[in-house]
């Protein structure tokens, strides 16, 4: 309620939904999301950047997920996770320093990223490699592997990212398994948003 005694009614969850829907591919990166979620037993999710932020527009939970609550429209900085920097790394270089320059890096965790210059030299590394990876940068004992998604003509869409407790996501399993899945994983939704 605000001052004027108005409410927000239960319409806006209808017409957010709708907004969500009508961008192109974001209801392909739903299915895609539930199915990397059934397949790792983790948390999915795909974010999309708005305003030099990244917004949960899709989110679903495998059968061992951390219960997390990032809810639908919840809104995190880009550098605090490992779909944001995936998709800052894919962006035109013009536009991640714009997004660079507004940040204002706060210290989410003892590991958030909170320098202009580290995180650039990171978005280099997650050129190279195509995939990033978020080690307890937005939640203590959370890890999280992501990737970009792009459209036909090259833009960046969006990001799927599985996140999960820094214990299960080690090693192989963290460093090569999951994102060799989830560039897979982009990949056929990249080619689904081309051919719908």
């Amino acid at each position: 309620m605000n001052n004027d005694g108005y409410y927000v009614g239960l319409r806006f969850l209808e017409l957010g939904e709708d907004a969500r829907n009508r961008r192109r591919g974001h209801q392909l990166a739903k299915e895609k999301v539930e199915e990397l979620a059934q397949e790792t037993e983790e948390r999915a999710q795909f974010l999309v950047e708005e305003h030099g932020e990244a917004v949960y527009i899709h989110r679903a939970l495998g059968s061992r997920a951390v219960r997390t609550d990032p809810g639908i429209g919840k809104r995190i900085p880009l550098h605090a996770t490992a779909s944001g920097k995936a998709m800052l790394a894919a962006m035109p270089s013009e536009k991640v320093s714009r997004i660079i320059e507004q940040t204002r890096f706060a210290e989410i965790t003892d590991e958030t990223v909170t320098d202009a210059e580290e995180l650039r030299q990171e978005l280099n590394e997650i050129r190279e490699r195509g995939y990033a990876f978020n080690r307890e940068e937005n939640l203590d004992g959370l890890h999280a592997v992501g990737v970009p998604v792009r459209n036909p003509d090259g833009g960046v869409i969006g990001g799927l990212s599985v996140s999960g407790p820094s214990h299960r996501f080690t090693g192989e399993h963290f460093e090569d398994e999951l994102p060799t899945l989830l560039l897979g994983t982009a990949n056929e939704l990249e080619l689904n948003i081309a051919h719908s």
